[in-house]
C-alpha cells in the first residue's frame, strides 16, 4: 500500500513542476515515428524517484517534482556534463 502511495506522490509532483513549468501540459504524440511521451513520461520518471526517496508522502512528492530535472543534468549532453 506504501509504494502505491509514493508512486502516486511522485507521479504527482512531476505533473505539478510541468502545470507551473509551462502553465500546461504536453500530451503524447508520434513525431517524426518516434513516440513522444509528454507528460507521461516525467510522470513516469517522477512515481519512480517518488518510491526511492525517503518513505514518506512529502518527500516522494518532492522527489517526483524535482526528479526529472536531476536526472537531465547528470546526463551528459554533446559529450558535457552538465554537472561541473
Amino acid at each position: 500500500m506504501n509504494i502505491t502511495l509514493y508512486l502516486l506522490a511522485g507521479a504527482l509532483g512531476s505533473l505539478i513542476k510541468d502545470i507551473l513549468a509551462d502553465g500546461s501540459i504536453q500530451l503524447p504524440k508520434v513525431v517524426d515515428g518516434k513516440l513522444v511521451l509528454g507528460f507521461i513520461g516525467g510522470m513516469l520518471v517522477g512515481a519512480f524517484v517518488g518510491v526511492i526517496v525517503d518513505g514518506s508522502f512529502l518527500t516522494a512528492l518532492m522527489g517526483g517534482f524535482v526528479g526529472i530535472s536531476v536526472i537531465s543534468n547528470l546526463i551528459p549532453q554533446n559529450g558535457q556534463s552538465n554537472s561541473g
